[in-house]
């Protein structure tokens, strides 16, 4: 092989190589970038979709939180409850409340705890005290937010009272939440919801709040409202 042939070869190679170096044409940089934006377009649909279904998911989970909360302490305090006052509104509307009196551990005072659900913040708070002079509430303490109850349809009203009587030994207070985002009725998105009767197991008949002669809906003689009243 001669030395002219090698160099030959060199240039033809080096020649083929400038050729296919030579670049895209306009339609080819065209279709490629059309391919390209479709494959974006999936892809960002996916993160969106995904992105939705992540907070969904955590949304659903956080109101399961805040009802299992609320539960547990309804369950707690209402079970030993003395007293539990019939539920009612508020002075500021859109407001309700219910009441209850504690049975105290031994050498402690009876304590008050007041729950309060405000349908305009979307709220449901409660706070406590000792029944005995000075009465100073505590701040409110936030729950649950979120709250989709509709105050004027009295079967949604977070807290329903039965009173004890021939049926009933016991005063009942029957806890309806519904806890998600958007608003609440058809086509509202998941969250969680609680329907559970507390039964006050200290109560009975001769309860201080139990009676409503009047007919009025409110407790003729309520517990935990001396110096406290609904705000």
């Amino acid at each position: 092989m001669t030395r002219r042939s090698t160099m030959d070869r060199l240039r033809r190679r080096l020649a083929a190589a400038r050729q296919s170096d030579s670049g895209m044409s306009l339609v080819e940089l065209i279709v490629a970038m059309g391919i390209f934006t479709v494959v974006v377009s999936i892809f960002m649909a996916g993160v969106v979709v995904m992105t939705k279904s992540t907070a969904r998911a955590q949304s659903v989970s956080d109101s399961g939180d805040m009802v299992r909360k609320v539960f547990q302490k309804l369950d707690r305090e209402v079970r030993y409850s003395k007293a539990v006052n019939r539920p009612g509104a508020g002075t500021t509307a859109g407001t309700w409340y219910v009441e209850y009196l504690v049975t105290p551990q031994p050498g402690a005072a009876p304590g008050c705890v007041q729950w309060r659900y405000t349908a305009s913040t979307r709220l449901l708070e409660y706070r406590w005290w000792t029944d005995v002079a000075p009465r100073t509430p505590s701040a409110w303490v936030m729950v649950a937010k979120n709250v989709r109850n509709d105050l004027s349809v009295p079967a949604s009203r977070p807290f329903q009272f039965t009173a004890a009587d021939g049926v009933h030994e016991k005063q009942q207070l029957r806890a309806v939440l519904d806890v998600g985002p958007g608003p609440a009725g058809v086509g509202a998105k998941k969250g969680a919801q609680l329907d559970s009767l507390f039964i006050a197991r200290n109560t009975s008949t001769t309860s201080q709040s139990n009676a409503d002669l009047d007919g009025n809906g409110q407790s003729d003689y309520p517990v935990c409202q001396t110096g406290v009243n609904r705000p």
